[in-house]
C-alpha cells in the first residue's frame, strides 16, 4: 500500500495531531512501512526553539520541497513497498496541492485530503489575526474536486472568533466597507483586518503619539495592487479612534497608467476632449492642517488639538516635515481661517535639489476638506491664493487633450496635472524633457549602455543619445545632479 495524505488547516487547527493519528493507523496495518511526515514547521524548529522569519520560512519551504521530492522518488523506486507520505502544511494554495495529487496518482498512490477546523491555542504563538487570515485563505481555496474531507472540530471557533473572521472577510471583497461619516474607505477595521497589511505602512508619530500616518508601500505601486483604501494613503493621518485628522490628495495616476488594460481605475480620453491643466511643480508635497475639534470629538483633549500640523506623504516627524513648517508657518493665519482643512503645497528648498530647477518656496496646489474629502477646484484655489498672497502654478484652460499632448512634448518643466471642465483631477502627465533627464541623470557606468537606447525615446532625442555616447567618459564622471544639468543643457538647445 502506498498512500499520500494531505492535511490542510490554519495554525492551531490540529494538523500535526491528526497527522500522527493517521501515521499510527497506517503503521498498525503496515508495520514495515516507510513513513514520511513533511511539515514546514519541522525545518523551522531547531534545538527545541521555533523562530519564524521570512528567511527561515523560505529556507524551510525549500527543505520541505526537497523532502517531498525524495519521498515521492522513494515510493516510485520501491513501488511494491508500503509507503505513507503525510503533508500537513497550511496549504492555502490549492493549485500546488492539486499538482502534488496528480503526481501521486501517476505513481498509483492512493490519496486522501483532510481539512482541520479546530481553534486550539497554537504551539508557536502565531498572532490571532494571522491565524484568522490563514483560516480564510484555506476556506476560500477548497479542494472539492479531489473529495476533501472536512473533519468536525473538537474545539470550534468562539463567537468572538467568528465575528472577527466575518469582519476580515469583508476586506477580501472588491467592494470595501465605507466610513460614510468621513466619505472614506480607510477604517480601523481595514487597518486591523485587511490582507493587504504589507501594502501600506502605519507609522505612529513621535511628536503626537495619538496620530498615525498611513502611506502605501512601493510594492503597491510597482505591482498595481491598489484598492479604494490604499489610494487614500498618501500621508493620510488618523487618530487612535480611526478618525481622519489630516487628508492629503489621493494617489494620482499617470495617464499612461490609467489607460493600461490592467488599470484598477481605467480612463481613456479622445484628443478632442476639452480639459484644463496646471503645470506640475517639481518639489515635494507639504501638508498643513489646523486642527479644531469640538468637545464631542474623542480626540478633543489630545495634544494636537488647536495646533497646525505640518506633514509630508509619510511623516509628521521627518526633516521634510520640518522643511514644510519652515516654509509654511508664516501662513498660520490662513490655516486657522480654514480649520480642519488640509492645505497642500509643493515645496522647493535649496537643501532638496530636484531634476527641474524651480523657484524656491511653497506653491499652493490643493486644499482638501478633512471631514468630507472635498477637493477644492482650481478656481477656488486661485481666489484663496490671490486673497492671501500665495504662489500658484501656471494653468492652461479649455485646451483639447490633443493640443495638450502636443504642448507636453515641448515644455521644459515636469509636466501637467489634468482636470476635466468640472474641476475633477483626472491624471498627471510627465514631459519627455523631465523623463529623459531623470532617466539619464540616474545612470551609472554599468547601466548607461541600456539607457542609451534610441527605442526608448522620441526621435528628437536621438541627438542627445549620440551626444552622450560621444562624451561618455565625461558623462560617467559626473554626479547625478551634474548629469541632469548636462542632459537639460543639451535638451534646451534642441
Amino acid at each position: 500500500m502506498q498512500k499520500l495524505i494531505i492535511i490542510r488547516g490554519h495554525s492551531g487547527s490540529g494538523k500535526s495531531t491528526f497527522a500522527m493519528q493517521k501515521i499510527a493507523e497506517f503503521q498498525s496495518e503496515y508495520p514495515q512501512s516507510a513513513i514520511y511526515h513533511i511539515e514546514n514547521d519541522k525545518f523551522i524548529e531547531k534545538d527545541g526553539s521555533y523562530h519564524w522569519t521570512p528567511d527561515n520560512f523560505k529556507l524551510a519551504k525549500q527543505q520541505t520541497d526537497q523532502a517531498l521530492k525524495n519521498a515521492l522518488s522513494f515510493a516510485k523506486a520501491n513501488c511494491h513497498s508500503d509507503v505513507l507520505i503525510v503533508v500537513s502544511n497550511v496549504g492555502a494554495k490549492a493549485s500546488a496541492l492539486r499538482h502534488l495529487i496528480n503526481t501521486a496518482k501517476k505513481q498509483r498512490m492512493e490519496t486522501e485530503i483532510y481539512r482541520m477546523q479546530n481553534f486550539f491555542q497554537n504551539s508557536h504563538n502565531v498572532d490571532p489575526m494571522t491565524v484568522y487570515s490563514m483560516f480564510i485563505d484555506v476556506r476560500n481555496n477548497p479542494m472539492t474536486t479531489e473529495g476533501e474531507i472536512i473533519i468536525p472540530a473538537i474545539q470550534p471557533m468562539t463567537e468572538q472568533d467568528k465575528q472577527t473572521i466575518q469582519r476580515m472577510q469583508a476586506f477580501s471583497a472588491k467592494n470595501l466597507p465605507k466610513n460614510e461619516e468621513y466619505n472614506s474607505y480607510v477604517t480601523l477595521d481595514y487597518i486591523r483586518f485587511t490582507k493587504n497589511k504589507k501594502l501600506f505602512t502605519a507609522k505612529q508619530s513621535r511628536l503626537y503619539p495619538g496620530l498615525t500616518v498611513l502611506k502605501y508601500a512601493r510594492k503597491t505601486f510597482y505591482d498595481n495592487l491598489w484598492d479604494k483604501a490604499l489610494i487614500e494613503m498618501r500621508g493620510l493621518i488618523i487618530d487612535s479612534f480611526g478618525n481622519i485628522i489630516v487628508r492629503p490628495f489621493k494617489k494620482c495616476f499617470n495617464y499612461s497608467e490609467r489607460k493600461e488594460r490592467n488599470s484598477k481605475f481605467p480612463l481613456r480620453l479622445d484628443d478632442d476632449v476639452v480639459v484644463n491643466a496646471t503645470v506640475k511643480v517639481n518639489g515635494f508635497l507639504g501638508c498643513c492642517t489646523y486642527i479644531k475639534l469640538d468637545e464631542s470629538h474623542p480626540s478633543y483633549h489630545a495634544e494636537f488639538n488647536h495646533k497646525v500640523l505640518f506633514s509630508t506623504t509619510g511623516s509628521l516627524d521627518s526633516d521634510y516635515a520640518k522643511l514644510v513648517e519652515k516654509h509654511c508657518a508664516k501662513h498660520n493665519k490662513l490655516f486657522k481661517d480654514y480649520p480642519n482643512e488640509t492645505f497642500l503645497f509643493e515645496i522647493c528648498d535649496e537643501s532638496d535639489p530636484h531634476i527641474i530647477k524651480e523657484k524656491l518656496g511653497e506653491t499652493l496646489i490643493g486644499l482638501v476638506d478633512v471631514k468630507t474629502g472635498y477637493q477644492y477646484k482650481e478656481t477656488e484655489l486661485d481666489n484663496i491664493a490671490e486673497k492671501y498672497g500665495l504662489n500658484r502654478p501656471l494653468s492652461l484652460t479649455n485646451i483639447s487633450f490633443g493640443e495638450l499632448k502636443a504642448e507636453l512634448k515641448n515644455v521644459k518643466h515636469e509636466g501637467f496635472m489634468v482636470f476635466d471642465l468640472q474641476g475633477e483631477l483626472l491624471f498627471k502627465m510627465k514631459s519627455p524633457y523631465y523623463l529623459v533627464s531623470k532617466l539619464l541623470g540616474r545612470s551609472s557606468e554599468e547601466n548607461i549602455e541600456s539607457k542609451l537606447d534610441k527605442r526608448k525615446v522620441e526621435e528628437e532625442y536621438y541627438p542627445l543619445i549620440d551626444y552622450i555616447k560621444s562624451n561618455k567618459e565625461r558623462f560617467n564622471s559626473l554626479d547625478e545632479q551634474q548629469k541632469i544639468t548636462f542632459v537639460q543643457t543639451f535638451l534646451e538647445q534642441l
